[in-house]
């Protein structure tokens, strides 16, 4: 094989050979440079490839963790708001079984009226009707559980409202129960009236007169007691009355026990229906152990039998 050499400005001929042998030998040279360029050129970009795709992992890694950390950080907001809401629902279930267990005592109600909060039932309920915490916590969202805690917080609040509207009315019922004049000063075993309201003949004097009360006699050492609750206006001895306890009621109402023997209040004391007040006694102007009751309206004695009669409200 020969090859020729032309130059511009001076013509030249060079000439030399090669052999078929030798060029392939160079053909193959050739090919070899060039597939290993190729492949140079091709692990070079592969491993790019690999380390885009490594880094693209690890970005979309990163963002993950970022995302569940800020679900992380709301989920423990929302369970301690809920924390915080299953305390207050707790204090309300005191407040409601407290409230509940003063309106059984003043109303004399069944107590299952007003069992509503018990601790087995409160288990039944959550474990039917609550909603399954561990699902909503793989699920990341509390939302239905928050939703079940503020329905319990609305209907304890409702129930709370209900409950202290109930106590405002019996309290109110027991007060009115309470001024409510009625009964005998003593109890009913081993007394009797001895004397009645309206003229009579003095049993000292042996003329007709007035009595302003009715004697009920009994023994000496029976309890007086109130027959409303007031405020003690005298707790004294007095001309003719003896050892004297007055008691007002309100609404213009005062009530009188006399002759007796000690007094157990002083004034100004606030009395209950029922309590005792003095100790039947012979004090003063009297003719044997007894209490002087008298019922006084706007300042004006009446009949005391007509309130020893009432049926208490």
């Amino acid at each position: 094989m020969s090859i020729t050499v032309i130059y511009n400005r001076k013509e030249s001929k060079h000439t030399f050979s090669i052999t078929k042998s030798t060029f392939i030998f160079a053909c193959i040279i050739v090919v070899a440079l060039l597939m290993t360029s190729a492949w140079l050129l091709q692990s070079h970009y592969h491993q790019q490839f690999i380390q885009y795709k490594i880094n693209a992992l690890h970005e979309k890694n990163e963002i993950k963790q970022q995302y569940l950390q800020s679900i992380a950080s709301q989920t423990n907001q929302q369970l301690q708001s809920l924390a915080e809401k299953v305390g207050e629902l707790q204090a309300q279930n005191k407040r409601l079984n407290s409230l509940g267990e003063r309106i059984i005592e003043k109303s004399n109600l069944p107590k299952q009226e007003f069992e509503l909060y018990e601790q087995t039932d409160q288990k039944s309920e959550s474990q039917s009707t609550a909603p399954d915490t561990s699902k909503l916590l793989n699920n990341n969202d509390l939302s239905p559980l928050i939703n079940k805690v503020s329905l319990l917080e609305e209907q304890y609040k409702n129930n709370e409202n209900l409950f202290e509207q109930l106590e405002i009315t019996f309290n109110n019922l027991h007060l009115i129960d309470e001024l409510f004049i009625s009964g005998r000063p003593v109890p009913n075993q081993g007394s009797w009236i001895s004397s009645p309201f309206g003229t009579r003949t003095d049993p000292f004097t042996g003329r007709l007169s007035r009595h302003k009360g009715v004697d009920i006699a009994g023994y000496s050492g029976m309890p007086i007691m109130a027959t409303a609750a007031g405020v003690v206006t005298i707790s004294e001895a007095r001309n003719g009355y003896g050892y004297l306890v007055e008691i007002n009621h309100g609404s213009g109402l005062m009530t009188r026990y006399a002759h007796a023997s000690a007094i157990t209040v002083s004034v100004g004391d606030v009395v209950e229906k029922g309590q005792q007040v003095a100790v039947m006694g012979t004090t003063g102007r009297s003719t044997g152990p007894h209490v002087h009751y008298e019922v006084l309206k706007d300042g004006q004695q009446v009949n005391p039998d007509y309130y020893i009669q009432r049926i208490p409200s």
